[in-house]
This record gives C-alpha cells, structure tokens and sequence, in this order.
C-alpha cells in the first residue's frame, strides 16, 4: 500500500493489534517491513518473526484473552495505540510464575510508518508490575 491515509493506517494497525492478540498474524506479517525494530522494556523483538514469538508466547500464557483499543491515531508518518490486555495468567512469562489470578495490563505503542508499513515501534505495558503483584 503506497501513500496511505491517515485513516486507512489507523485502521489497517488497529486491526492489526485486534487480530494478533487472538493468534491471527496475517496482518501484521503483512504491515511489519521485514526490517521492523520493536524496542521494549521487557523483550525487544526485530523482525515480524520475533514479534509473532512475543505475541504466541502471551497468547499461551494468558487464558481468556482480550485486547482492548483505549485510544489510537495516525499520520502518514506514525501509528499510535493506547490499550488494555485482560486475562488470567496460567503459564509462565517474563519470569513470572502463574498466579491462576485475572489481571488487566495497560501499555502504549508508537509506531514509525513508511510507505503504509511499519519500520519501528516503542512499546511499553506494565507486564511485570501487574503479574508480580498477582504473584507475591
């Protein structure tokens, strides 16, 4: 997709994000250039591939999973994506031992956008506060 809107990007990412969380890569293998840097806190993860591990790895680890836009914009420069996970831990992740408790993590992306594809994001979500706390 070249010269995207504003609009369309908002809407290819959001959806994105709605579909990877329920173990649909397609789109995201489709919208991350094969050059994507995902920086984070807890696990940086280059490439699509490295990414879809993150995400499987989550899915795996968190029953009754839901992903919940909050807030989201775009340019043709940027994506941005403000949103909740919600489940219940049952396997370990991120070095926490399941606590079997529901929790709600909150986290922010920000995305860099060429030609309608990502090249770059810098996430951050309170992972490890929320689980820690549910496992202490």
């Amino acid at each position: 997709m070249s010269n995207p809107t504003s609009s369309q990007i908002a809407q290819r990412f959001t959806q994105m994000y709605i579909d990877a969380y329920k173990g649909d890569f397609t789109l995201l293998r489709d919208i991350l250039s094969t050059a994507f840097l995902c920086r984070n806190p807890l696990r940086p993860a280059d490439g699509p591939d490295a990414v879809v591990d993150l995400l499987q790895a989550q899915i795996d680890a968190f029953a009754d999973l839901e992903f919940e836009v909050r807030s989201a914009f775009a340019s043709e420069q940027g994506f941005a994506i403000a949103y909740a996970i919600k489940g219940r831990h049952i396997k370990p992740i991120f070095g926490i031992e399941p606590s079997g408790k529901p929790f709600t993590v909150t986290g922010v992306s920000l995305h860099e956008v060429a030609d309608g594809r990502s090249i770059g994001v810098f996430s951050s979500a309170n992972f490890v506060e929320v689980l820690g706390a549910l496992s202490a």
